[in-house]
């Protein structure tokens, strides 16, 4: 192997759980994209993570496989059903993108790790007996996510683990990043 060249890692050598590994090669993938590489092991060990990267790198699978790992490391010990991830894009549509590369990892675990998507734009009260169930992982818009905060459908102050913000330069405006 030449200087220069760097071993290609696999998911499998990654630590993850079989369940995740299952759903990672019925969806077809062999090996991780450079910067699902890169970005696993660190958030893995729960390194806070800033990346950039172009479209159809494989961010979402990025952020999204390790925070299935540690749902399912923390459902281990936990005592009761909390939200765990808050998950916030700047738009419903990546919302739903999100959640559908959520539910495509979750597949060999979907009653372990619960997803809902508060984004779409319908009444507060359809949205709320899904927050009650508190489910592992809440993907939202911030304006969303705060409308449900503010109507007291969600609390996240005591069981808050992970953090996701997906498109940040979209999601806090350009002001408020100046300073």
């Amino acid at each position: 192997m030449e200087e220069n060249e760097q071993k290609q890692y696999h998911f499998h050598e990654m630590e993850l759980d079989d369940r995740i590994l299952k759903a990672i090669a019925k969806l077809g993938w062999q090996t991780p994209t450079l910067i699902q590489e890169k970005a696993i092991p660190l958030l893995l060990e729960g390194k806070d993570v800033l990346v950039r990267a172009r479209t159809g790198s494989g961010k979402t699978a990025a952020f999204a496989i390790p925070v299935i790992q540690k749902i399912l490391n923390i459902k281990q010990t936990a005592a009761r059903q909390e939200i765990k991830a808050l998950i916030l894009a700047p738009s419903k549509e990546l919302c739903h993108q999100i959640c559908s590369v959520l539910k495509d990892l979750t597949i060999k675990c979907s009653r372990e790790v619960r997803c809902v998507d508060v984004s779409p734009q319908v009444d507060l009260s359809v949205q709320k007996p899904l927050l009650v169930e508190k489910p592992d992982i809440v993907v939202g818009t911030p304006a969303r996510t705060l409308q449900h905060i503010k109507a007291g459908n969600l609390d996240l102050k005591r069981c808050l683990e992970i953090l996701v913000i997906d498109e940040a330069d979209l999601v806090f405006p350009s002001d408020m990043r100046k300073s």
